[in-house]
């Protein structure tokens, strides 16, 4: 199988007839493609720090604080523009030129309408955040409407045709365009509103490249699927929801940095938004990376016929135990790849940032920590909604991102009364701590996932976190040159921990997964398969 889908006569609509008894979400196509996702995750997070290098010497405090508020607008209306409608391309059964001209159409509708709201409501956002240079910033960030829908469009159906490789060159080349316009837009005197062109080149360059390389892919408009006419209000109701969920969960992980800037000031909204900054590209790599990839496969897992049993069916509308035991493994993986990385970056982050910014910054430096450990439970907690959302469980979404919403906002009023930003970084990871227990408790009600299993690897690997977390916080006193005694027990522990690991590797829960899922040479003793097979030649 090729991950990168093919030309218009081999492209990988969706339909494809899967191997009997083949249990695994085409596990090798998913490392593939989620390795491709990383690499040029690495690639676009140099670019993205050298670009923060620069701006945090070149731009102050309060006009990026601005920068900041305004962008956190456009953002919000950007859940209006798309609409839903790249989710629900990932989600779908079949991938055909009618569904994606419907939702390109659907977006630039859409589009539009935010690109207007935006110009005629730019000096009233002005008034709102005291900043006059919002309105400019405002008007230049609304012209990513008019390309930012069908981007977004184009970008899921690569995605969905397992084309990640074309996807993420896309994305990353017309990242480094718009990071290289900003950079020359503000060294010719453009400052601030060179913040926001770098949106608005990035935007038009993934809209045109995705759109016409995912054109190329699907099958021609004469072919037996190609041109199925697209129901526009069908297509609209099924990404409504998503649409409204997805901008839910936006305005609960900002109101920490509208609290910030409406009740602290702009140069409190500066620093928290420096430090959201600094954290979210690790955050946005891992959540981004795995859910396009993971959704689409966990889709054709569920289309899947039901195996094999002396039942009618699960009882009391449990999913079926393939999808339980692939849902339990995505969320293993990605609790090992969020909690030991962020843990690390808890410890060493603080002054990284220091750093990397210069002088003047401390105060965004001490909120690392608290938003590193935001940001390992949201990346979880982000894959889980997409568990909820290939299963179309609409009540559980709702449920998890309400217990999210309420939990975050009680946090931010008690920030606000404290005058302090670290509350408010903990009123972020509050939120998220809610809207996953809220999950882990509706998927044990439920039978979405293996419960116990989930539970314990959740528990080793935040153990493990703490090791990584110790290790960050010794590197980081060392290379300030500042006396740590805990070098001399953190290295012995490490490396005893590696001795100690290689026999017990088997136990750990992310090697179980990739064992069971064939990828690893090795075979567990006593570790249940289930009914995986190798993958075959297509």
């Amino acid at each position: 199988m090729r991950t990168d889908g093919g030309p218009a006569g081999g492209a990988l609509t969706g339909k494809e007839t899967a191997l009997p008894g083949e249990e695994r979400p085409h596990s090798h196509a998913v490392v593939s493609g989620t390795l491709w996702n990383y690499s040029a995750a690495v690639v676009a997070s140099l670019l993205q720090l050298g670009y923060t290098a620069y701006t945090g010497r070149a731009v102050s405090a309060a006009a990026f604080g601005a920068f900041a508020s305004a962008l956190s607008i456009t953002q919000l209306l950007g859940y209006f523009a798309n609409a839903g409608l790249a989710t629900t391309v990932l989600r779908s059964r079949e991938l055909t030129r009618g569904l994606l001209v419907a939702t390109v159409r659907l977006g630039l509708l859409s589009g539009l309408v935010c690109f207007a709201l935006v110009q005629a409501t730019a000096p009233l956002w002005a008034e709102v955040w005291n900043a006059p240079e919002t309105t400019g910033l405002l008007r230049v960030l609304g012209l990513q409407f008019l390309f930012l829908p069908v981007g977004a469009v184009s970008t899921a159906g690569l995605r969905r045709l397992q084309a990640q490789r074309a996807a993420v060159l896309v994305e990353t080349g017309a990242l480094a365009a718009g990071l290289l316009t900003g950079t020359l837009l503000l060294a010719a005197g453009w400052n601030p509103l060179g913040l926001a062109a770098t949106s608005v080149t990035t935007q038009l360059g993934i809209a045109v490249l995705a759109g016409v390389l995912v054109a190329r892919r699907l099958p021609p408009p004469g072919g037996r699927a190609g041109g199925r006419p697209g129901r526009y209000r069908e297509l609209a109701g099924s990404s409504g929801f998503l649409a409204g969920h997805q901008l839910a969960q936006y305005v609960t992980n900002t109101v920490p940095l509208w609290a910030a800037g409406a009740m602290l000031g702009p140069v409190a909204a500066g620093y928290y938004s420096r430090a959201t900054l600094f954290t979210g590209l690790l955050l946005t790599t891992l959540a981004a990376g795995l859910t396009r990839v993971t959704t689409p496969a966990l889709t054709r897992v569920r289309a899947q016929p039901p195996e094999p049993s002396p039942e009618t069916g699960p009882p009391g509308g449990r999913e079926e135990p393939a999808v339980r035991r692939a849902a339990t493994d995505v969320l293993l993986a990605a609790s090992a790849l969020s909690f030991l990385p962020f843990a690390f970056l808890a410890g060493a982050g603080a002054g990284a940032l220091r750093l990397l910014l210069g002088p003047g910054w401390d105060e965004a430096a001490r909120l690392v920590p608290p938003l590193c450990l935001f940001s390992a439970v949201a990346v979880v907690y982000a894959v889980g909604l997409s568990v909820d959302t290939v299963c179309g469980s609409h009540r559980r979404m709702a449920a998890a991102q309400a217990a999210a919403a309420v939990v975050t906002l009680a946090g931010a009023v008690v920030a606000i009364a404290g005058d302090s930003l670290t509350l408010l970084a903990l009123a972020a990871l509050a939120g998220q701590l809610g809207g996953l227990a809220v999950q882990m408790w509706k998927w044990r009600g439920h039978g979405v996932v293996e419960a116990r299993r989930l539970w314990v690897g959740y528990a080793v690997h935040a153990t493990l976190g703490l090791a990584a977390y110790a290790a960050g916080a010794a590197l980081s006193r060392t290379a300030a040159g500042q006396s740590c005694p805990a070098v001399l027990l953190v290295l012995p522990a490490v490396g005893l921990a590696v001795l100690l690991c290689r026999p017990l590797r088997t136990r750990l829960p992310l090697y179980m997964v990739a064992a069971a899922r064939g990828l690893l040479p090795l075979r567990v003793p006593g570790l249940r398969r289930g009914r995986t097979t190798r993958p075959q030649a297509q």
